[in-house]
Formats: structure tokens, sequence, C-alpha cells
């Protein structure tokens, strides 16, 4: 009875832990962010207390109340307007791209008071139009029409005719942006209160629509006076509201075929649905978790704790891709309702920004240490966090308010009764183990959640100067979290504790710095009641910063160990196949890094990145199958001598069928002649070796070509991987050439380092085939390079999908990629097979015979068609569209909204 109550008790208890721990961060969030509002309107309203207003601000404003009442005046003439609006293509673009120009037509009669006005220029036209015009797809996006100042002109025949006022605005617009594709785009007119009617400014005001390319759904509000399919004329009701025109665009219409080139490339590159690309970016993180991380874990962890550490791992892919997801899909502007808490990227920054690297440098601490980490080994982790007090501080002084002082005091007693619970054994002998793990997240999280939101330092804020340095300690806390995962693993790995500390104190400087030049990224917003609302850091940035940290803690450390692996041992260290596959994912998502994280719906969908990280993960576990890891050792550990030897038996066995081919050409005419017998052509056919020990056919030729030809050749894997990787960068350096430019002139920088990462992922690929040459499916090395083929060509070609390319682009961009990847990686392929000859002293075309028509042709001519594809592709695409140049790396820049604000410009 009383192990049941024990264990009753301990469920309830962790229970109440857990529901502890998850509402921590939230109360935290939600406390500090009210606690920065009320500190925010505090600050302006005292700033602005007994401000007086500027003379010219008053005499701006008594103007134009006079101006209006002169214009109302009882008895004023006759007043009409009338706009002229269509929307057509906008030239340059090939879809869904629109310009919509109106022009605006004031009837004054002479006399009025408004036209010596407007004739003198103490007042333009587009001050009095009685409504704003904005286009858009409803409940979506928006834009108000730009008014073209320089296009403003009176005209009138004669003294006593009327006269015509004349304005002009316009607005560019694309109808996918944010995911809103096929969605009727509504040209809204907003009409002002108290504008149109006989004792108003205008007695009257026609809109003329004309839509060639679209189809008029309905007009909302408003008087028709006539309508069809292209074109409509309405009349502004004198009451103030909206007047919506629903225009069907032809993409969405259907209006016009299309030939199944158009559909294939509208499939593979036209704008994809928000949920669409969530999938992928979900299915990427799911593909990297299954095919690196848990295959990692299973090699690392004994089997009484693969389960537990099996969950864990996805645990953590299922948090990242769902933070990643829920903070990229749709906008500020569409973030409803406004008291959604923790925002987006609060989510990101306590989750992709601090605990996931927290735990992973526990999980280094523990497969290195074999046991649960303690509080002085998570030092170096949670030390930096102390930083958080300074905006804690800074908000409790400027705001006058112990709020932030008393949630410290409660993070604190928070975190002690996590670990004091788990040390009185609530959760077992296991949560005695990971007690000061626990209490470290819970601190973090909590800590994050709140003074890690940092404040509303905006430009007009009283106190931009002091909450903008309280920022850049908050940021540098978020930041510092990647940099500890590496400076645990040059500790686990350099084994050197001085130097360790001493670079730890680098890090954190290069950190600091950096979060000094970048405290803009928090992101306050202005609610629908005026009151400012915390989402958390910038989307944007809150993924690509720890995206971009991540892939480059990835390379480093992957090279590193291998390096440090090598100078001890020649041969493969035992997390062989989890390095090479870490650098072969990272050289793919080399492109998604470049490119960067953006809003589901962006014009610029990274739909096509996702697919690539996806099949690169895919692809690099199926490249290294993980039951062929025994033969590959064995072969990777052929010494020099053993090489030589089984090279040396394959040119023997070579040059008996070579002997045998021969023998059978010339033995013909000599049985003809009587002077060979049929016994002793039996006995020099047995001699030359036709026939296997057991009179069976020879099967020994493939193996020999398969061992000569799958080893090493006596090298050490470093030196393999560098020799391959500078072979295939020296191959790639054509293909370089042609699109780094184009990467370098999309940023317009010549030190655009993710431009250089993006080209050179080819000496990654390279330092794979080299390093893991004979691991790979493939026997010799021309296969193994066709099978790293089979996996890099996807990858690569995934990466031009979803583009907005146009067809012609598209297609030379495919063929290019093509015939690039086919070339190199078979000039590889035979490059790297001349070097295992050579390696065994013996020239390459003793094993190769150059003189076969079977032994030459296929690979040479493949090279040759491949590198003329290539060229031949690349002159038509500069003779046939020169303006949009041989391959489109970069879409043109299309004027509309972007699907992620530009950082610093959020609530402003």
């Amino acid at each position: 009875m009383a192990g049941v109550i024990r264990r009753y008790g301990r469920v309830v208890g962790g229970g109440l832990l857990l529901v502890t721990v998850v509402l921590a961060p939230v109360v935290a969030h939600v406390t500090w962010v009210r606690t920065a509002e009320r500190a925010y309107a505090t600050a302006v309203a005292d700033a602005s207390e007994g401000a007086n207003t500027s003379p010219d601000d008053e005499e701006g404003d008594r103007a134009q109340a006079a101006a209006e009442e002169k214009y109302r005046a009882k008895g004023r003439p006759r007043r009409t307007g009338s706009t002229d609006l269509k929307v057509v293509p906008e030239s340059g673009f090939t879809a869904d791209v629109w310009r919509a120009t109106a022009k605006h037509t004031l009837e004054l009669r002479p006399g009025d008071p408004l036209v010596e006005d407007l004739r003198v220029g103490s007042q333009n036209p587009d001050a009095w139009l009685p409504f704003e015009i904005t286009a858009g797809v409803e409940d979506c996006w928006e834009d108000i029409f730009a008014p073209e100042a320089d296009d403003e002109r009176l005209a009138q025949e004669s003294p006593e005719s009327t006269v015509h006022a004349i304005d002009f605005s316009r607005l560019i617009w694309r109808e996918s942006n944010y995911g809103c594709a096929g969605e009727p785009t509504a040209i809204t007119l907003h009409v002002k209160d108290d504008w149109l009617g006989d004792k108003a400014l205008y007695d009257r005001w026609t809109v003329t629509f004309e839509a060639p390319e679209h189809v008029i759904l309905g007009i909302k509000r408003g008087t028709t006076l006539r309508q069809s399919t292209h074109s409509a004329e309405l009349l502004l009701p004198a009451k103030a509201g909206t007047v919506v025109v629903e225009l069907l665009g032809p993409a969405a219409s259907g209006s016009e075929s299309r030939s199944d080139t158009e559909v294939l490339t509208e499939a593979l590159q036209g704008q994809q649905p928000v949920q669409r690309e969530a999938f992928w970016l979900l299915c990427a993180v799911v593909a990297v978790t299954g095919c690196w991380v848990v295959p990692f874990i299973w090699s690392w962890a004994p089997s009484a704790t693969w389960l537990r550490w099996t969950v864990a791992a996805w645990v953590g892919g299922i948090l990242t891709g769902a933070t990643l997801v829920y903070a990229l899909t749709g906008t500020y502007a569409s973030l409803s309702p406004w008291w959604a808490y923790p925002g987006r990227g609060v989510f990101l920054a306590v989750w992709w920004w601090t605990l996931l690297p927290f735990l992973l440098g526990v999980f280094v601490v523990r497969a290195t240490t074999g046991r649960a980490p303690g509080a002085r080994e998570l030092l170096p982790s949670l030390a930096p966090s102390a930083l958080l007090l300074v905006p804690t501080g800074v908000l409790a002084a400027t705001g006058r308010t112990p709020m932030p002082l008393v949630t410290a005091v409660a993070v604190a007693a928070v975190t002690a009764s996590v670990a004091y619970a788990l040390k009185r054994g609530a959760l077992g002998p296991a949560g005695r183990r990971w007690a000061a793990t626990a209490a470290g997240c819970v601190w973090l999280a909590v800590l994050v959640a709140g003074p890690g939101t940092g404040l509303p330092a905006l430009s007009y804020s009283p106190f931009f100067d002091t909450w903008s340095t309280a920022n850049t300690f908050a940021l540098a806390v978020l930041s510092w979290g990647w940099g500890a995962v590496l400076w645990h693993v040059l500790v686990a790995v350099g084994h050197q504790g001085w130097l360790m500390r001493g670079l730890g104190v680098v890090l954190g400087w290069i950190v600091f710095q950096a979060a000094s030049d970048q405290n803009w990224v928090y992101a306050w917003l202005t609610g629908p009641d005026g009151v400012w609302t915390a989402v958390g850091i910038y989307p944007g940035y809150a993924a690509n910063w720890p995206h971009s940290s991540a892939q480059l803690l990835v390379l480093l450390v992957a090279l590193m160990v291998l390096q440090t692996h090598s100078r001890t041992d020649g041969n493969w260290p035992p997390y062989a196949r989890t390095a090479v596959l870490a650098l072969g994912i990272a050289a793919v998502n080399t492109g998604l890094d470049k490119y960067q994280l953006v809003m589901f719906g962006d014009e610029l969908q990274r739909s096509g990145f996702y697919l690539s990280v996806t099949i690169a993960a895919l692809g690099f576990a199926w490249l290294l199958p993980s039951d062929a890891e025994s033969r590959a050792v064995w072969r990777h550990n052929t010494n020099p001598a053993a090489h030589n030897r089984r090279m040396h038996a394959l040119l023997k066995d070579q040059t008996l069928a070579a002997s045998r081919r021969e023998f059978l050409t010339a033995s013909r005419s000599a049985l003809a002649g009587g002077e060979l017998t049929a016994r002793q052509w039996s006995a020099r056919w047995r001699a030359l070796r036709a026939l296997g020990p057991r009179r069976t056919a020879p099967q020994q030729s493939l193996a020999l070509r398969l061992v000569a030809l799958g080893t090493s050749g006596g090298m050490g894997a470093w030196r393999n991987g560098v020799v391959a990787a500078v072979l295939l960068t020296v191959l790639s350096l054509p293909w370089l050439g042609y699109t780094v430019p184009l990467l370098l002139g999309a940023t317009k920088s010549a030190d655009d380092f993710d431009s250089w990462s993006h080209a050179l992922h080819w000496s990654l690929y390279g330092f794979i085939y080299g390093y893991a040459y004979s691991w790979p499916r493939g026997g010799t090395p021309l296969g193994k390079a066709m099978c790293l083929l089979a996996v890099v060509l996807p990858a690569e070609l995934a990466q031009l999908f979803y583009r907005d390319l146009e067809p012609g682009a598209f297609g030379i961009s495919l063929l290019l990629t093509t015939g690039n990847c086919l070339a190199v990686f078979l000039l590889l392929g035979l490059t790297w097979e001349a070097r295992l000859v050579r390696a065994a002293g013996l020239p390459w075309g003793q094993i190769r015979n150059f003189r076969s028509l079977s032994a030459t042709a296929v690979p040479a001519t493949t090279v040759l068609v491949a590198v003329a594809t290539a060229l031949a592709t690349a002159m038509v695409g500069v003779l046939v569209t020169p303006d949009n140049g041989p391959v489109s790396e970069t879409p043109e820049p299309r004027p509309s909204v972007s699907g992620s604000p530009t950082p610093g410009s959020e609530g402003q």
C-alpha cells in the first residue's frame, strides 16, 4: 500500500512540476510585456506633458481648416469629379505583377475658390480627393496608391468653360504575396465622411474601372451605372465607408489556355500555398532528424538507453520544426488575435536560440564523460544569463516599478524549487541525476521569455539609448547559446583547460560585439488599441541567425574532429559516418543559408531549398549504408603493400583477359591451317585461365577490380579528403566563374561570405568522396562518383524549383546544372582512378586500356557531351534571353510588400 501511495504521489508531483515548468515562462513573458508597455506609455506621456505644439504646425492646421471652410461655403459652385482606373500587367514581368493607374479629374466651375488656389500652387488635387484607394487580397494585405505629383495640371479652354484639375496615382503589386495566390484582388475605395453630397465638398464622384486581363466578380456598395466582364462604372455613396471591386486574375479564372510546358513550369516554379511550403520544411527537419541525429544516438548511446535518447532526439526535432513553422507562418499584420502570447519570435528565442544549444552542450558533456553534467560543467552555458539582470534593472529604474525585480526573484525561486524537488526524488533516480540540467533549462527559459524579450527601444522612445543598451545585453545572452556549444566541443576535443577558458572569453567578446550592432531585432508592434504588443524577436532574423550558426558549427565540429583523429590515427574514427553525413547535409544546406529563411508565401519561396535538404538527408544516408561499415573499414585500412599487390593482380588478370581475346583472334587461322590441334588449343586456353578452378566461368576479374579500385590506396583518410576537395574545386572552377558573379551581383557585395560559402560547397562534395572513398556505393572510382552524383544532382536541381523563374530561364538552369554536375563528377571519378593506379606504381593506361573503345568511349563521350551541352545552353541563354541572364539564380525583384518586414521597421 505504501508503494502505491508513493508511486501515486510521484506521478502527481511530476505533473505539478511539469505544469509549473510550462507556465513559468508564459507568466514571465506576459508580466514582462505588460510592465514594459506601461513603462513605455508612462515615459511617452511624461515626455509629451507640457510640450507646446510647433507654431508652424498650428498655422498649417488653421490654414487647412480655413481652406476647407471656404470650399464648403454655402452657395459654392457645383463641383464634381471622376476617376478612371485601369489595371494592366506590369511590363518586364511574366506573371501576376500588375500596375493600376488612376486618373483623377476634378470638374470645377469658373469662380470656384479651389481653382485659384490650384492655379497658384497653394493646393494640389491629391489633397482634396474624397477617398483613398488600396489594392490587395482581402484579409491578407493591401497597398495604398501613391500619387504622382509631377503629373498634376489644370486644363481650361476659355474663361467661361469648366476647369479640369487632373491628378494621377498608381500602384504596382503582386497577387501571390503572402500565400494569397488565387484569391480575388480587391480594389478598395475608402470614402471619407461628409465629403460627398449636396452640402458637402463635392456633389458627386464617379469611378470607371477597366481591367482587360481580369474578370470583375462584383462591386460592393456604391451605385453601379454599368458593368461588363472587364469594365464597370459606379457612383460613390455619400456616406463614409468602403467600396470594393473584386477582380479575378487570369491565372485564377483560367480564362486563357496554357500549353503543357507552361503547366509543368507553373507546377515547378509557381507560387506555392503556405501549407505546402511548411510541409517541405517539416520534411527537411524530419529527414535530418531521422537520417542523421537518430543514427548518431544509436551509435553512441548504450543499448539500455536507446529508447529514452531516441525519444529525446525526436522531441527536439519536432520542437524545432514546430517553432520554425509557427514563426514563419503569415506576417506581423496577419497575426491575430493580438493577445496570442507568447509571440512567434519568443518561441524561437526560447528553444532555437537558448534551450536547443544548451541541451546540445549537455549532450556533449554526457557523451564525453559518461555521466549527467553537474552545475559546474553547465556554468559556461548558464553564467552569461546573468547579463539579463541588466534589462531587468533598467526597466525597474526607468519604469519606476518593482515588478521586474519581483520577476527576477520569482525566476530564482522557481528554478530552486525544481532543483530541490528533483533532488528529493520527485522523478526517481533519473530526476536526481538530471536535476542540474532541468533547473538550468527552467532558468534559461523563464529568463529568456521575460527579460530576454527586450524593451521597445524605438527611435521616438524617451529612453531609446538606455533601453537599446539593455537590449544589447539581452541579445548577447541569446547569441551565446551556440557559442557555448562550440566551447564544450573544443573542451572535449582539445583537453586543454587553460586554452579553452581563454577561447571562451574570446568567443564571448565576439558574441557581445555582434550583439551590440544588432539590438534592433526586437519587434514591438502597435495593436488595435494603440498598445505596444510584443510578438517576440523578428521571426526572420530569429530563424536565420541560429540556422547560420548551427550550419557553421556543424562544419567546424565535423572537420575538426576528423582532422584531430587523423593526427593520432590515420584510420576512420567510430563516428566517421555521422561526420560525413553532417558534411553532406551542410553542403546542400549552404544554398538555404545563402538565400535565408523567409516568411512563408514570400515571392521568392524556399520550398525547393527545403526539398533539397530532404533529398540530401535521405540521399547521403543511402550513399553510406550502415550495414557496409565492416567491409568499408577493411578496404580503407588496406596498407600500401596490399594495395600494390591487388593492383598488380588486377593488371595480371586484365593482361590474361587481353591475351585470351588475342588468342581467339589468332587461333582461327592456326586451327584452319593445321598448325594448331584442338588438344593444343584447349591446353593453351586453360593456361590462359579461361575457366575457373571448378571448370566454371571465371569470377575473379570483377572481385579483383572491386578490391583493387575500392580501397583508399594505402593513404590516410584526411589526405584523401583534402586531395579530392581540391580536385573537385579545380574541376568546378568554370562553374564557379559562371555562377559566383550572379550571386554577388544579387547582393552587390564582393565580400559576401554566404555567396562564397555556397559556391564552395563543391569542395565539401569532394572531401566526402575522398575521405569516405571505400564506403559509398559503387565498386570503382567512376561508379562511386556516379552514386555521389545520384545524390547531389537531385539536391542541386531541387534548389531551382519554386523560384519563379521564366520557363526559358528555368529550362536553361536545369540543363546547365545537369551538364556541370555530370561533367565534374565523371572527371572526378576518372582522375581518382588514375590516382589509385599511380599509387601502385603503374601507368593509368595499363589498367584502363585507351585502345579499347568500350573502356574509353563511354566516359569520354559523356564528359564531352555534358560540357558541350552546358556551353551550348549558356550561349543560347545569352542570345535568346539577354535580359534575364543565362542562369537566373536570383529572380528580378518584384515591387511589392516583402513577406518579412525589414528589421528595425516594425511598429514604425
